[in-house]
């Protein structure tokens, strides 16, 4: 910790989509002496970035040079990419202690894919994810509030530093968030349950619904509207979250049917108590949240 209270004095946040906007925003709203740093795949969102926060942030399409002399670095790209980014890194040296996060929705392959790799470039990983973000995306959507009271999930796994995994719990308070620790095992069958799931059933709800005729929608209110918000996200993004936590995903859909089916039976029934009970227990289990 540097005498300011700054958690990392130099941050790089490597992709600036939705997340990694929003934090590039909260950093330099909450610590303007942190030296921030992002890279971006494309050249043109370089020319963005630049004309956006001018000097305030060092921006390129090498990531050798956007992580050299951080401290933090965050890896804010679809798993998928991230093998291929941290490829690119360059050793870090033994004199200088760096820890690896990245924002995935998914912990497990993550961990199993990029975790010894950058155990090998001399840092140490440890996963975490923000419960934040939208249905938006893109650096145009980031909002620098965006972390202020959410949930943070840290999975620190085979980790060498403690001292290190502190710091970065510090940095999330520091946005806002309210951080816990979980493996990431317990984390992905967490999240196929309060994250996952929802989406694939609001994509289903449309589908189900609009397929056969999408005329319908223009006579739909806010109640259709608001069940199925979440399918208005990106599809190339939740294909690959689906894939990457398919089997808690799957699991968790197969209890979903068999709640389905006992709904089944009550309304061809036309038990009107066991309605009740079912719509009475959701309305108190939603009034939790």
């Amino acid at each position: 910790m540097s005498e300011s209270g700054l958690p990392f004095r130099s941050v790089a946040v490597l992709g600036p989509g939705l997340i990694g906007g929003s934090l590039i925003l909260a950093i330099r709203s909450r610590w303007p002496d942190c030296e921030l740093r992002c890279w971006a795949r494309r050249e043109e969102a370089v020319v963005s970035l630049r004309q956006r926060f001018g000097n305030a942030l060092l921006s390129s399409t090498s990531v050798a040079e956007v992580v050299e002399g951080a401290e933090c670095v965050i890896l804010a790209m679809p798993t998928g990419a991230m093998a291929d980014v941290v490829a690119q890194m360059k050793p870090f040296p033994d004199s200088h202690e760096v820890i690896v996060t990245d924002v995935g929705s998914v912990k497990g392959p993550v961990q199993q894919e990029i975790g010894s790799m950058i155990t090998a470039l001399g840092a140490d990983f440890v996963g975490s994810h923000p419960m934040a973000g939208s249905e938006k995306s893109g650096l145009d959507h980031a909002d620098g509030d965006l972390f202020e009271s959410a949930a943070v999930i840290m999975t620190p796994e085979a980790v060498h530093s403690e001292a290190l995994i502190s710091r970065l719990q510090r940095f999330w308070e520091g946005l806002g968030a309210v951080v816990s620790r979980l493996t990431p095992t317990a984390h992905d069958e967490l999240v196929a349950r309060i994250s996952h799931l929802p989406h694939l059933v609001a994509a289903a709800l449309v589908r189900s619904m609009l397929r056969d005729d999408p005329e319908a929608a223009k006579f739909s209110g806010g109640g259709f509207r608001d069940t199925t918000r979440l399918a208005g996200g990106l599809e190339s993004m939740w294909t690959g979250i689906l894939a990457d936590n398919q089997e808690a995903v799957s699991g968790q859909l197969s209890t979903l049917i068999s709640e389905l089916e006992s709904w089944k039976v009550a309304l061809d029934t036309l038990d009107r108590e066991q309605l009740q009970r079912f719509l009475s227990e959701a309305r108190s289990l939603r009034e939790t949240l």
